[in-house]
C-alpha cells in the first residue's frame, strides 16, 4: 500500500531555542490605549466605541459647524469695520460701550469675539481676511478690545468681559 510519499525525503528539525511568536499588540483606534479581551475586539471600552462612531464638529467636516464659525468670524469683521467706521476721536467711547455690554452677560457671542484667540493672535500673511480692511496696519475687533483693556483696565481682555475684575477706577467719589 503507497501512502502517496514515496520520492520525498523528509528531515525533522528539532531546534532547543524555540521561542514563541506573539502577537502585536492591538490598539484602540480612538484612544490608542492597548485592547485586551477578546481576539476580535476592536475598542478599549464602549465610551471609546461610541466616540468613535460621532462625527468631528469642525469646519472642514461639518456644514453647520462651517455657517457657525463664518457668522461668528462675519460678526466681528462688521464689528471691527464700525469701529474703524467712526471718527477716531469716538472710537474709546465705542469701545467702552461694547465692553460694557458684553460684561453684562447677555451676549455670549460677543464675549467669545472679544476674546477668541484667533482674532487675538491673528497669522498676518495667512489670515489677512480676519483684519479690517484686509490691512494689518487695522487690528482685529478682539486686538482693539484687548488693547482697551489693559490701557484702562489693567487687565487682560477675558477676564474684564466675562467680568471676573472689578470696575476700574475712575476718580468719581461717591
Amino acid at each position: 500500500m503507497s501512502n502517496g510519499r514515496e520520492g520525498f525525503d523528509f528531515d525533522v528539525f528539532e531546534s532547543d531555542n524555540v521561542t514563541p511568536q506573539s502577537k502585536p499588540q492591538r490598539l484602540c483606534p480612538q484612544c490608542k490605549s492597548p485592547v485586551i479581551g477578546r481576539p476580535n475586539k476592536v475598542f478599549c471600552n464602549s465610551n471609546c466605541r461610541k466616540r468613535y462612531s460621532e462625527p468631528t464638529r469642525n469646519s472642514f467636516s461639518s456644514a453647520t459647524k462651517r455657517r457657525e464659525n463664518r457668522e461668528f468670524f462675519d460678526r466681528a469683521m462688521r464689528l471691527a469695520e464700525e469701529l474703524y467706521g467712526i471718527p477716531p476721536n469716538q472710537r474709546l467711547g465705542f469701545m467702552k460701550d461694547l465692553i460694557d455690554y458684553a460684561r453684562l452677560g447677555e451676549d455670549r457671542q460677543l464675549q467669545d469675539i472679544l476674546s477668541n484667540y484667533v482674532l487675538l493672535h491673528p497669522n498676518p500673511y495667512t489670515d489677512p481676511h480676519l483684519f479690517p480692511k484686509r490691512s494689518r496696519a487695522y487690528c482685529t475687533i478682539a486686538q482693539a478690545a484687548s488693547n482697551y483693556c489693559k490701557r484702562f483696565w489693567k487687565s487682560d481682555v477675558k477676564l474684564v468681559v466675562y467680568n471676573r475684575v472689578p470696575e476700574p477706577y475712575d476718580g468719581v467719589v461717591d
